[in-house]
């Protein structure tokens, strides 16, 4: 990997560091998308509980945990299958439901892409346009489907932070029973007022949530799917027995029991939604294209006359301490792209001072 190819995913400060001869502690990091605020309380206490329990073996049934996140959704325990973090259950989906085809929007998240082809599904690649803001016609997407096909959608979308409408969404799964849609809502705690699709019951629809973003646990590895009770079991026989690691299952339980997690919840889209809009005028105002995002980061585009997002992103990292998302391992997007996480006042406005320096 060189100097500035970008890595598969944000977050990688430990690779970081060494690049930019950093300790990973000192590093300001915008290159993964996770809730500013941190790990709620409820959660640090369960860590500590469980660690007396480090003895034992993990629940592989995942019983306390399944009931929690079918409690705090208002579905049945039968239909969750938790996940060692949703990029588990990314990379086994194709393999459950024998997918004869995969369909991607692009960009979107790099995984959906490259679990199609560990397992040899043929890919059908939907290209989004920058001129619209990167925005899926659902008629369009609608012509390409044949029986057989898994679609993945991200809702938001994962680097745009575009959102596709619930209900034209909702028909189109409905009327298309022949093909497999999974809908990745990994981001969709962060946005105001958002519907899921967990709730719309339809058997040929997988939703896949993480719990790693909104509450800070990204080195725990939690996620989990939403899915028929029949094929959560199938999916289940296809993963390891231990997925799911008992300090995970306790901080997820704790957090989705926890009294305070509604005011939690409130204050983390309140900041993020606050921050979003003054981060993206500010950008712009430096001459930066800003996507309209409805998620917890920002899809910005370079201007021609100055350095690329590869170039930009290492100065940063070098000069600043600051570390971005570079986004040309994205299908459909180039080397002026990169991607960058709404974080708290203080540190956005660190990133502006930055970046208006550099360019």
């Amino acid at each position: 990997m060189s100097e500035l190819s970008p890595f598969p995913h944000g977050g990688q400060l430990a690779a970081l560091a060494r690049r930019s001869g950093r300790s990973a502690e000192s590093l300001l990091d915008f290159s993964a998308n996770i809730n500013p605020l941190g790990m709620p309380a409820a959660a640090r206490a369960a860590l500590v509980k469980a660690i007396d329990d480090l003895g034992h073996y993990p629940d592989p049934d995942c019983t306390a945990l399944r009931t929690a996140i079918g409690d705090h959704l208002g579905v049945s325990a039968e239909c969750i299958l938790p996940g060692n973090g949703a990029e588990q259950l990314i990379w086994w989906l194709p393999r459950l439901l024998e997918a004869k085809r995969v369909l991607v929007t692009a960009p979107a998240y790099v995984d959906y892409q490259r679990a199609a082809e560990v397992w040899g599904r043929p890919l059908c690649s939907i290209q989004l346009q920058p001129d619209d803001g990167f925005a899926l016609d659902l008629t369009r997407l609608s012509t390409q489907l044949q029986v057989g096909d898994l679609v993945w959608l991200g809702q938001p979308n994962n680097p745009t932070g575009r959102l596709i409408n619930p209900a034209e969404l909702k028909r189109l799964i409905a009327s298309h029973p022949q093909v497999d849609w999974a809908i990745d809502e990994a981001f969709i705690d962060f946005v105001s007022g958002a519907e899921s699709a967990v709730g719309w019951g339809l058997p040929n629809l997988i939703v896949i949530r993480s719990m790693t973003k909104f509450y800070a646990l990204a080195g725990l590895r939690l996620g989990y799917a939403v899915l028929s009770p029949s094929r959560a079991a199938a999916l289940a026989q296809l993963l390891p027995e231990w997925s799911v690691n008992s300090l995970a299952a306790a901080a997820g339980s704790a957090l989705l029991m926890d009294p305070e997690l509604a005011a939690f919840a409130q204050r983390t889209r309140q900041l993020i939604d606050s921050e979003r809009q003054r981060l993206s005028e500010a950008l712009a105002q430096i001459g930066l294209q800003v996507f309209d995002s409805s998620a917890n980061y920002l899809l910005l585009r370079l201007p021609e006359a100055g350095p690329d997002a590869p170039d930009l992103a290492s100065r940063l990292l070098h000069c600043e301490g600051i570390a971005v998302r570079v986004c040309s391992n994205y299908a459909g997007l180039d080397p002026s792209y990169l991607r960058i996480a709404v974080r708290t006042g203080p540190e956005n406005r660190r990133l502006l001072a930055a970046m208006t320096r550099l360019l």
